[in-house]
This record gives structure tokens, C-alpha cells and sequence, in this order.
């Protein structure tokens, strides 16, 4: 027997311990979004975080994935799985996996550990994809069924902790959401409004555009800089995360210092500037903090620097994360092949300003809610690392489960 393999375990075919059905796309006439017929499912672009989301419907349907099957991307990205929890009809990026003589659960948490190993043999072929013979002869190390069902029922109560966890984030982000827009629009306790260019605003607020309530508003730098082993990291969109994290460690580009003190006499970056995205992803927005690390920016990413006796910085990031911002960025920006709102149409944004005071106690409430949102996010991330050292330990037998 094969070292690798643990003891009591044995090699087995995927195609002699499961049922495979391959899928096959019918007409192009036989499908709909009108709810008529079977649910069908095309490729990945079908799955959810673990079952697949229902956008296609086929009245002629070919090949049907059973109830409780694990549908498995066959074509890029290979080795994406899903619980299938409706009898479907699956087109040719999906594959159909029933266990027979190994339990269904294990097989499913088999498959998602497997995952790197399936995207090293669909990269084998011009377009990554694999075939139903490879999917047959793909080797699974199995323990005897009594350890599989143990070792699945463990991996199965992480990932409810997980699927629970996003649950409560959801909620909290829809709550933060539906609080914004209240604070945002009819801010704390007020009872007298007025009317002005955003629509009803509370008596004594004002409306003012973004260059006017600001010092600076000016994007990275446009020019090329070689790509260096060390040096200042010039960062892009993609450094700027959904929540306002300004990553500086994935940096595509570092430059010199002294192509870096040539940008810094034409601005330098300061505690409580607001950049945002204005190339590409459009509308991330990121506050720099205290005591972060040197960089500088390209010109995916714009510099603004509020006038702080008017208005709070937190409160105008607060603001940029809201719909009426992001909806206003979205309907300036270019008609290009990429995104991009100019720095002039930048400024004509009208912001909606309540007193300085008040700002700060809607940014109060505001934060309050980040923070909560963020330990949750921070407790899912463990939970998902806990997840991946338990498959890595569990499903290679490196670690041994008791059976009663």
C-alpha cells in the first residue's frame, strides 16, 4: 500500500465510489428566465457559498443532477463545488457527484480540500477544464465509513459556525446600511426640514460641493517608475479594501526614494486624508491613519484633504460609502472601456452638511457599528482558518478521529 496512505485507509477512483453524471447544454430555445420547466444550472456563475442560486430554467432538459448531489465545476475554475439541493438540469461546465460507497458529506468536503489538485490538472489543456475520465480516475484517500462519518460531522459543525457567522455579518451590514441612510439624509432628532438640491434635508443643514469643502483634491502620480525589488510601495485601487483597510503589502509596484520625493514636493499623504478609487473599482474609500507606513499612490487613486473646520473626515468616509455618494460617483464617471470619474466632476458632488457637532455624533453611531461588523468579520476569518487546518489535518488522516 502506498506510504502516504494512512493505516486502516485505502486509494480509491472517485468513479469507483461515486456516480458521475456529466452535463450537456440544451438549445439555447429551451432555456428561460420566466420560471418555466426544470431549474438549470450552467457553471460556476450558478453557485452561492454552498448551494447554487437558481437564475435559468429549461423546458428540454438533458442531463439531470439528483437532489443532494454535489455539482462540481468541470471548466474554469475547475474543482468549485456546491450542494445541489434541487433536482436540476447542469450544462457542460458541471459534473454531477453522488457518493455510493462512500459517505455523500465526506465526499463533499473531500472535493473542496481537492481543490488545487483539480486546478493543476485542468491547467493541463488549452482551456482549463477536465474531463469525465480524468474526474473518474482522481485518487481520494478514504478511511473506513464509520471515520468518515465522524470526520464529516466535524467539518459540517464548522461550517455551520461560519455560514451563521456571515449570517449575523449580513445582518449587521444591512442594518448599518438602513442607520446610514436614516443619519445620513434626516440625521438625529430633528423635526423641521427643508428643501434643497438633494431633496428634504433637516432646517439646519446645508449643501456644499466637494472642492468647496476641500484643500486639496489631486490623484497619483500618471508617470511609469521601474518595478523594484524594495522601496516605497506605490499602490493602486486594488490596496484599497471594501471596509477601508489601505493595504500596503501587496503593492504591484515599489519605487525609489528619490522617485518617491519627487511625488511628495507635489503633495504629501496625511493623517485623515480620504482617498478614493476613481480609476477602474470605482468608489472605495480609505481614511490614512496614524503612524502608517510610507507610500504613495497612482492615479487609479485620489487624494482628498477636507477643510476639518467644516467638515469631519470620518463623516464625509462615511458618507462615501453610502448609496447616494456611490450612485452619484457611478452616474459621473466616463463611458471608457475602464471606469473612471475625472477629478472636476469629482468635486461638483454635493454632500449634504450638518453642524460639526452634529457630524460627529452620527459618526459615533456610525463607528460603533463598524467596529461590531469588524470583530464578527475577525471571528469568521479564524473560524475559516480553523476550517482549512481541520481538512488539512482530518481528510490525510495526519490527525485521527475517535468512533464510539
Amino acid at each position: 500500500m502506498n506510504s502516504v496512505v494512512p493505516n486502516g485507509w485505502d486509494s480509491k477512483r472517485l468513479g469507483d465510489v461515486a456516480s458521475l453524471i456529466m452535463g450537456q447544454s440544451p438549445t439555447s430555445d429551451t432555456y428561460n428566465d420566466e420560471k418555466n420547466g426544470t431549474p438549470f444550472f450552467q457553471g460556476k456563475a450558478d453557485f452561492g457559498v454552498k448551494y447554487p442560486k437558481v437564475r435559468y430554467w429549461c423546458t428540454s432538459p438533458t442531463k439531470i443532477a439528483p437532489i443532494d448531489s454535489i455539482l462540481f465545476s468541470v471548466r474554469a475554475p475547475v474543482g468549485a463545488v456546491n450542494l445541489n439541493n434541487i433536482e436540476a438540469c447542469i450544462g457542460r461546465g458541471l459534473a454531477s457527484i453522488s457518493g455510493k460507497s462512500i459517505d455523500n458529506t465526506f465526499l463533499y468536503q473531500s472535493l473542496i480540500h481537492a481543490k488545487v489538485k483539480f486546478e493543476a490538472l485542468g491547467q493541463g489543456s488549452t482551456f482549463e477544464a477536465i474531463n469525465g475520465n480524468e474526474l473518474k480516475e482522481f485518487s481520494l484517500v478514504c478511511p473506513p465509513l464509520p471515520e468518515q462519518k465522524k470526520i464529516a460531522s466535524i467539518l459540517t459543525s464548522v461550517d455551520e459556525v461560519i455560514e451563521n457567522t456571515q449570517k449575523q455579518i449580513d445582518k449587521l451590514q444591512d442594518l448599518k446600511k438602513a442607520t446610514m441612510n436614516e443619519l445620513l439624509t434626516k440625521g438625529i432628532g430633528h423635526t423641521e426640514f427643508k428643501d434643497s438640491e438633494l431633496g428634504r434635508i433637516p432646517k439646519e443643514w446645508y449643501v456644499k460641493s466637494l472642492d468647496k469643502l476641500s484643500i486639496l483634491i489631486k490623484d497619483g502620480t500618471h508617470g511609469t517608475h521601474k518595478r523594484l525589488n524594495e522601496g516605497v510601495p506605490l499602490l493602486s485601487a486594488k490596496n484599497i479594501s471594501d471596509d477601508g483597510h489601505i493595504n500596503c503589502d501587496n503593492s504591484d509596484s515599489l519605487i525609489s526614494e528619490i522617485d518617491y520625493q519627487k511625488i511628495h514636493a507635489k503633495y504629501s499623504i496625511k493623517e485623515n486624508d480620504l482617498l478614493l478609487t476613481v480609476v477602474g473599482t470605482l468608489g472605495r474609500s480609505a481614511l490614512v491613519p496614524k503612524g502608517i507606513q510610507k507610500f504613495t499612490l497612482q492615479r487609479s487613486v485620489a487624494i482628498i484633504r477636507l477643510d476639518i473646520r467644516e467638515i469631519d473626515p470620518e463623516f464625509c468616509y462615511q458618507y462615501f460609502s453610502g448609496d447616494e455618494f456611490q450612485n452619484k460617483l457611478s452616474l459621473r464617471s466616463n463611458s471608457t472601456a475602464q471606469a473612471g470619474v475625472y477629478l472636476g466632476e469629482l468635486g461638483k458632488i454635493s454632500i449634504p452638511i450638518p453642524l460639526l457637532h452634529k457630524q460627529k455624533k452620527i459618526v459615533s453611531i456610525l463607528t460603533s457599528m463598524d467596529k461590531t461588523i469588524k470583530e464578527k468579520k475577525h471571528k469568521l476569518a479564524q473560524t475559516q482558518s480553523l476550517k482549512k487546518s481541520l481538512m488539512q489535518d482530518l481528510l490525510t488522516g495526519k490527525v485521527r478521529v475517535t468512533v464510539n
